[in-house]
């Protein structure tokens, strides 16, 4: 809600200041893009960084500081319960980490639940470094790439209704893969002079 400035109720502003490193301010009745100034609580380092902690008049609370912003909690939390919980009650939960920063999550097991879906988005590459990777329960695996490689020690690959792949000119119908542990370097040039270690 916006006001003109003959309107702005300036004795309902109260502004209490706890010397020069602390200050409490309601009731600022100057507008700014989010309404006036419902409370602000203003705090001032010797470096000259500040930190704000305060409302605006549509309602919205903001934390701000100019050095890192650290939230803590369950120092006597037992058997490992929940110490941090960030709620969106009607809405999205939005992180972002602005100036090419990095988003790191962090934990002894870290678990994504969603009722629908999970969307991966990267420009670069999406890789994961993990001893088992295993998807259950799907009925439909898509893969769309220009170039796909695949490769193992043991490559066992099996289908109901046997395996069919995508081709430029058409469907192959693959009935039987037989895989064997065979370097191919090592088959091309067997029975000659190059020696196995420049192969390797």
């Amino acid at each position: 809600m916006t006001y003109p400035v003959n309107e702005q109720n300036w004795q309902k502003r109260s502004y209490d200041s706890y010397g020069p490193n602390f200050r409490i301010e309601t009731s600022n009745p100057e507008l700014g893009m989010c309404g006036n100034v419902a409370y602000n609580l203003y705090g001032y380092a010797e470096s000259g960084d500040i930190s704000n902690i305060g409302m605006t008049g549509d309602g919205k609370v903001h934390v701000y500081g100019d050095q890192m912003i650290t939230i803590a909690g369950g120092a006597k939390v037992d058997n490992g319960g929940v110490c941090v919980k960030i709620v969106g009650l009607n809405g999205d939960v939005i992180i972002n980490a602005e100036k090419n920063g990095d988003v790191r999550v962090s934990g002894k097991n870290i678990i994504f639940d969603a009722k629908e879906n999970i969307e991966l988005t990267a420009t670069g590459k999406v890789q994961i470094n993990s001893r088992e990777l295993i998807a259950t329960n799907q009925s439909t695996t898509r893969i769309n790439a220009k170039k796909t490689r695949i490769s193992g020690t043991n490559l066992d690959l099996d289908g109901g209704t046997n395996i069919v792949l995508k081709t430029p000119k058409g469907s192959i119908k693959v009935k039987r893969i037989t895989g064997r542990d065979v370097d191919w370097a090592a088959a091309c040039f067997a029975n000659t002079k190059v020696p196995t270690s420049a192969l390797a």
